[in-house]
């Protein structure tokens, strides 16, 4: 059996992943709190531990563990180099997790997991090229070519949402202007149904988010939409249109089989794919939600030693 590592910058998901990439046991540990390296890699460490203890698993039955981390990987060294929410700064992961529980142990991006989870065992499954599209605070990327991630230069492929689709848009955490997580992202889209909120309180949409104590959330809209809320139409398709805009560069740069989004949005199904399929018009190129949802990163961790590098 192997471990699967999803860190993350509030909590780190750990499971056991049986040789059918099925989750059989896990467990959550909380990493905001977390400020320095050591601490950090003490939690994960800790709770590797107690999810072994706790399912009576002999350390020896374990053949790898897998971890991925956001931000700067260094994927030949096992070293998660630096993230922007978290305390990170150059953590000898790969080392550290061999050292403690006896098995091979490799890391990667998050994202890149992500997208290997669901090649390996999700919606991506038999296709060689694909494109995952990360929707959340950010976009996010995994591309997998002729069945390979790809890593890049300091394994830096994959930064799609900082593509510029707009040179006079909003600057983006970057430093550039019109990035595409600046108008595409899921945080960009909640940001605008707050705003658009306000210059109508009594719609339907605005009095969701007054409920909610003047704040919306990935559903808020949704709901609106769903109960023909009109405005809550009207962002929804400036939405898709900055979104399609960056999924035609993705596709005319790798022409992938498939592109799956994923991120928390991607529940909403095909109230999000048909407007967004419609949207691209014809292509030969997939567009599916992912099938493991929250999972995929963990469990795409977990199958790293299945990867060629």
């Amino acid at each position: 059996m192997k471990i699967g590592i999803d860190l993350g910058g509030t909590t780190v998901g750990i499971g056991v992943v049986d040789e059918n990439y099925k989750i059989v046991a896990e467990t959550e540990m909380r990493t905001a709190d977390c400020k320095t390296p050591d601490e950090l890699a003490s939690i994960v460490l800790e709770g590797t531990r107690k999810l072994i203890e706790s399912n009576h698993i002999d350390q020896k039955d374990i053949t790898f563990i897998g971890m991925g981390c956001p931000g700067e990987i260094d994927t030949e060294k096992g070293i998660a180099v630096a993230a922007d929410n978290l305390p990170i700064e150059k953590s000898p992961f790969a080392k550290l997790l061999t050292e403690t529980f006896g098995a091979p142990a490799r890391l990667d991006n998050d994202a890149n997991c992500a997208a290997w989870g669901e090649h390996m065992a999700g919606v991506s499954k038999g296709y060689k090229n694909i494109v995952t599209v990360t929707l959340g605070t950010g976009i996010g990327g995994g591309i997998i070519v002729d069945g390979k991630l790809l890593h890049g230069k300091e394994n830096h492929a994959g930064e799609i949402g900082h593509m510029v689709i707009d040179i006079h848009g909003k600057r983006c955490g970057c430093g550039r202007i019109g990035c595409w997580e600046t108008m595409a992202s899921t945080r960009a889209l909640i940001k605008e149904v707050e705003h658009q909120a306000r210059y109508a309180p009594n719609s339907r949409l605005g009095k969701l988010i007054a409920a909610n104590g003047g704040h919306a959330n990935g559903k808020t809209l949704f709901i609106a939409m769903s109960e023909e809320d009109n405005m809550a139409r009207s962002i929804f398709n400036d939405w898709i249109r900055a979104l399609e805009v960056g999924m035609w560069n993705v596709i005319n740069i790798f022409r992938p089989d498939m592109i799956v989004i994923s991120g928390g949005i991607s529940n909403e199904g095909e109230t999000l794919l048909a407007p967004l399929r419609n949207a691209v018009g014809k292509c030969s190129t997939l567009i599916r939600a992912g099938r493991l949802g929250g999972n995929a990163g963990l469990i795409g961790a977990a199958a790293l030693d299945e990867m060629v590098i």
